[in-house]
């Protein structure tokens, strides 16, 4: 018997990270894949003993006219295969046009199902039945009513559903994923959500302000300090970084504004020298990263090294067009928001041009914690897809599709 499963998704699909936050449960994956030609298990395994770290190991077979369809190997395990891997390429694809954010969509939705139903019968179902309310985003350079609409459909085709195989061992268990509605938005601007309000809906009050409150001497903060705020958004990834403007929950398309300026940038420049250090001809941008997060990795070092001045140079980039997006506002912005998953590594060459600015201008700079910073999108898609302008907006598309 079919199992059957209805879930609400953030999806935020990044050069270098995945984060999908799925019925509130966040999974955050190296946003790569591999095509493959088998299983990688010679030996009889227990389909069962899979099923706690699936995504951590997470093969499936994929069946869509979204995509090429094929087997891969996805996130984490893709990474960790040493097989040859695709990405998105830093500043060069439109994330509307290639296959990888649909097929690791799919694979993540369709893994989550597994444990799911497993989780709920202990036992693994010989298929899986899910429907899916999504709402992901595009970068503001990339994102106008056409590409949005062709990034939709490629989830949506008119109601037809993807075709997935998730492998345990020898063990499939065959997925069918049907996005019921899906809407896509300008990335960064999800933010407006998840600054505001926590996963439940409520005005948020965890400690993502207190920094900000003790350096701006104010009194408590909560997310409803932002309900009414001009905020210029700096979400910095890998490849792009967003500088869209917001009131509110409105975005301020006449600010729209985008650059090809990151971390990823940075890596990428490095990794040659990267490369000649460790003795290694050749390796993937998400393997400087993984070493770049991990202070006690016998590479760290080096690999900070090779980097101090490629990120200095696309900080001074990124100012530049913070000093474009304030010129054009006329400097009428309450607080400047920084974050993404390029903030973090940037955060020591970058903050101290970002507070002198504000300083001068008489702005508030919240530069988000690390701790919170890379999901902050997939938080807000979340949030958004929860709302009820995501409601409004699903019976609308339903009413005109009848």
């Amino acid at each position: 018997m079919t199992k059957k499963l209805k879930f609400s998704v953030g999806n935020d699909n990044g050069n270098s990270e995945q984060d999908i936050i799925i019925d509130g449960k966040l999974i955050r994956q190296p946003n790569v894949n591999c095509p493959v030609d088998g299983l990688p298990w010679t030996e009889e395994i227990v389909p069962e003993s899979l099923v706690t770290n699936l995504l951590d190991q997470l093969i499936v077979t994929v069946d869509s006219p979204s995509a090429r369809p094929g087997m891969y190997y996805v996130g984490q395990f893709a990474l960790k295969s040493g097989e040859i891997l695709d990405n998105m390429q830093v500043g060069i694809d439109m994330k509307c046009d290639v296959d990888l954010p649909i097929i690791n969509t799919l694979a993540n939705i369709s893994g989550y199902a597994v444990q799911k139903v497993y989780e709920d019968t202990n036992e693994l179902p010989e298929s899986i039945q899910v429907k899916v309310d999504m709402t992901t985003a595009l970068p503001v350079t990339q994102h106008n009513e056409e590409s949005a609409a062709k990034f939709e459909q490629r989830f949506m085709i008119n109601g037809q559903a993807h075709k997935v195989t998730v492998h345990l061992g020898k063990k499939r268990v065959n997925v069918e994923v049907i996005f019921s509605y899906v809407k896509a938005i300008p990335e960064a601007t999800p933010v407006t959500f998840s600054i505001q309000k926590s996963l439940d809906g409520e005005w948020r009050k965890d400690d993502i302000f207190k920094e900000f409150a003790e350096t701006n001497k104010l009194d408590k903060v909560t997310g409803q300090y932002f309900a009414d705020k001009r905020i210029l958004h700096i979400d910095i990834g890998d490849g792009t970084t967003e500088y869209p403007v917001t009131v509110g929950n409105q975005f301020l398309r006449q600010f729209v504004h985008g650059s090809n300026h990151g971390a990823g940038h940075a890596i990428e420049e490095a990794l040659d020298e990267f490369n000649r250090l460790i003795h290694l001809p050749d390796s993937p941008r998400q393997f400087f990263s993984d070493v770049i997060k991990q202070p006690t990795h016998k590479y760290h070092d080096r690999a900070q090294k090779t980097l101090r001045l490629p990120l200095d140079n696309q900080a001074k980039q990124i100012i530049r067009n913070v000093r474009n997006q304030l010129t054009k506002t006329r400097n009428e912005i309450d607080v400047l928001i920084v974050y993404g998953g390029g903030s973090i590594l940037m955060r020591s060459v970058l903050e101290p041009y970002l507070k002198t600015l504000c300083e001068e201008r008489e702005i508030q700079l919240f530069y988000i914690p690390k701790e919170y910073a890379v999901t902050m999108n997939a938080e807000g898609l979340y949030i958004f897809t929860k709302s009820k302008i995501f409601t409004a907006l699903k019976a609308k598309s339903q009413q005109a599709t009848v």
